[in-house]
C-alpha cells in the first residue's frame, strides 16, 4: 500500500481508492439503479418521416433560395407542428385516462404521478 518511492499524495490516494473500489466490486458486485418513469411517447414513424422530408426541403431551399422551396418548407414546418401537437394531445389523453382508471383501483400510483407533476423542476432533479 505505502511505497517510500512515491512522494505524491494524489498518486497514493488514487491507488488506495482504486484498490478499495476493486475489492468492493469483487466482494459485492455492481447493481444498476433503475428508474421507471412513465413518459409520453411522442416519436413514431410518421413524425420521423415528416421531419426527414422537412429537412430535405430545407436543404433544397438553402441551396436554391427560391420562393417555391421556401413556401414548401414553411408548409412542411406547419404540418410537423400540427402533427406533433396532435400526437402530444393523444398521448396526454391516454396518460390522463390511465390515471383516472387507476383512481378507481389502486390509488397509490395515481397519487404518486400527481405528486410528481406538481413538483418543481428542482425537486425532480434531486430525486
Amino acid at each position: 500500500m505505502y511505497s517510500p518511492c512515491s512522494l505524491n499524495i494524489n498518486v497514493e490516494w488514487q491507488t488506495l481508492k482504486n484498490r478499495l473500489l476493486q475489492a468492493a466490486n469483487e466482494a459485492l458486485g455492481k447493481r444498476k439503479k433503475r428508474r421507471y418513469k412513465t413518459r409520453l411517447i411522442l416519436w413514431n414513424e410518421d413524425i420521423k418521416n415528416l421531419i426527414v422530408n422537412k429537412k430535405k426541403v430545407c436543404l433544397r431551399y438553402l441551396k436554391t433560395r427560391s420562393e417555391i422551396d421556401k413556401i414548401e418548407y414553411k408548409r412542411l414546418v406547419a404540418i410537423v407542428k400540427r402533427e406533433t401537437r396532435k400526437i402530444k394531445r393523444q398521448c396526454w389523453e391516454t396518460f390522463v385516462s390511465r390515471i383516472e382508471h387507476d383512481l378507481h383501483g389502486r390509488q397509490i400510483n395515481a397519487y404518486r404521478i400527481i405528486k410528481n407533476i406538481n413538483r418543481t423542476e428542482k425537486d425532480n432533479l434531486q430525486t
